[in-house]
């Protein structure tokens, strides 16, 4: 019973803190294998789906095209707290203007907080 209700309290704390946040640090990878991570400004979040504007050709739009599968890390020093996600990511809808909508859909989320303890957690 204290596994489940740890559970339930980590996907409440998630809720409200992700309801809080307003960037995500997004993490591809490149042509070449590297990896690249960016901050980008969380234009809506819905469940295990989280969606931005960029510009098309930017180095992390043009990653998603061929190699859709990312990870995301949302946190706040302040508040000691992180979640940090792997899934994929998606050009949703081309606005014009070279600027592209974006879609994140979270397959594996893990929460870290002033305990130190990273714990995987549930977003719907």
């Amino acid at each position: 019973m204290e596994a489940l209700e740890s559970s339930n309290q980590d996907k409440k704390f998630v809720q409200e803190f992700l309801a809080e946040q307003h960037f995500m640090v997004l993490a591809v990878t490149l042509d070449d294998g590297r990896p690249w991570a960016v901050p980008v400004r969380i234009a809506r979040w819905q469940g295990n789906e989280f969606e931005w504007d960029s510009k098309l050709d930017t180095l992390h739009s043009q990653a998603l095209t061929d190699r859709p599968a990312m990870s995301v890390v949302i946190f706040n020093t302040e508040q000691q707290a992180g979640v940090y996600m792997s899934g994929h990511g998606v050009l949703v809808e081309d606005r014009g203007s070279e600027l592209g909508h974006y879609r994140f859909t979270a397959e594996r989320a893990w929460l870290n907080d002033k305990t130190f303890v990273k714990r995987e957690v549930t977003l719907l």
